[in-house]
C-alpha cells in the first residue's frame, strides 16, 4: 500500500516546497488547491476551500484513497486591513479557508488516520498571530489554528495520531517578492530585525513539516514550531 500525504494549497510557495520534500521522502502526494497547475507530481483535486460544500465534497473523494497517513493544512487566506476598515466578509473568508477547511479535512480523513495507527496532522499557522499591524483577522484565524492543534493533540493522542503546528516567519515566496522591493529601506529593516540575518526559504518551512511527518517526531504532539530565524523570540537589534 502506498503512503500518501494530503496537502492543501499544494501548488505554489510553501505548499509546493512541502510537496517536493515529502515526495523525496517517499510519499505520494495528494494536492488540493484552487487553481489547477500545468504539472503536478501526484494526484490533484481542484477545490475552492472558501466554499464549505465544495470542500466537503472534495475531501469525500480524497477520503476514498488508500494509505493516507499525513494531512498538511497549508492553504491560507489573508486580508490586510487596519482595524477600522475590517469587513465581515473578509473575516469570514479568512476563517473559512484558514480554520473551517482545516477542520473539514481532519474530520473527513480521521477514520483513515485512526486506522493507520500513527497518523500525522500538521497545521500551518503564522508568526503574524503574535501581532502584526493590519492583520487582525488573519492573526485571529491563525491563533485559532494553534488552539485547535493543542486540543486535537489531546483528543487524538489515544489513536497514535500526532497534531502539530508550523508557524513561519518572514519567508521569501513569489508572493512576498512581488509585494516587497528587495533593496527598499522597509525590507532592509525587516531583515535587520531577524537574528539569523536573512529571510526564510520555503525549504526551511518544508523541512519542519517533514520532521513532524517523520517517525522521529512520533512522541511530539500539540506543539507549535516557529520557523522564523529568531524573529518571534523578542525585539532584536544589531
Amino acid at each position: 500500500m502506498p503512503k500518501r500525504a494530503v496537502i492543501t494549497g499544494a501548488t505554489r510557495g510553501i505548499g509546493a516546497a512541502i510537496a517536493d520534500r515529502l515526495t523525496r521522502g517517499g510519499f505520494e502526494i495528494v494536492g488540493i488547491a484552487r487553481e489547477t497547475p500545468q504539472h503536478f507530481a501526484g494526484t490533484f483535486f481542484r477545490c475552492d476551500l472558501d466554499d464549505p460544500v465544495e470542500t466537503e465534497a472534495t475531501f469525500a473523494e480524497v477520503r476514498a484513497m488508500e494509505g493516507i497517513s499525513v494531512l498538511v493544512n497549508n492553504a491560507g487566506a489573508v486580508e490586510a486591513q487596519p482595524v477600522g476598515s475590517i469587513t465581515v466578509p473578509a473575516l469570514d473568508h479568512q476563517w473559512r479557508v484558514n480554520v473551517e477547511a482545516s477542520i473539514i479535512g481532519i474530520q473527513a480523513l480521521l477514520p483513515g488516520l485512526i486506522a493507520n495507527g500513527n497518523g500525522r496532522v500538521i497545521n500551518i499557522a503564522s508568526g503574524a498571530m503574535l501581532g502584526k499591524p493590519g492583520r487582525t483577522g488573519y492573526a485571529a484565524s491563525k491563533a485559532a489554528i494553534v488552539g485547535m492543534t493543542r486540543t486535537l493533540a489531546i483528543e487524538l493522542g489515544q489513536h497514535g495520531i500526532t497534531v502539530n503546528c508550523v508557524a513561519p516567519g518572514q519567508i521569501l515566496t513569489t508572493l512576498w517578492a512581488a509585494n516587497n522591493q528587495p533593496d527598499s529601506p522597509k525590507t532592509r529593516e525587516m531583515i535587520r530585525s531577524i537574528p539569523m540575518g536573512r529571510l526564510g526559504s520555503v525549504e526551511d518551512v518544508a523541512a519542519a513539516v517533514d520532521f513532524f511527518a517523520s517517525e522521529a517526531a512520533a512522541y511530539i504532539t500539540g506543539q507549535t514550531l516557529f520557523v522564523c530565524g529568531g524573529l518571534t523570540v523578542g525585539k532584536y537589534s544589531q
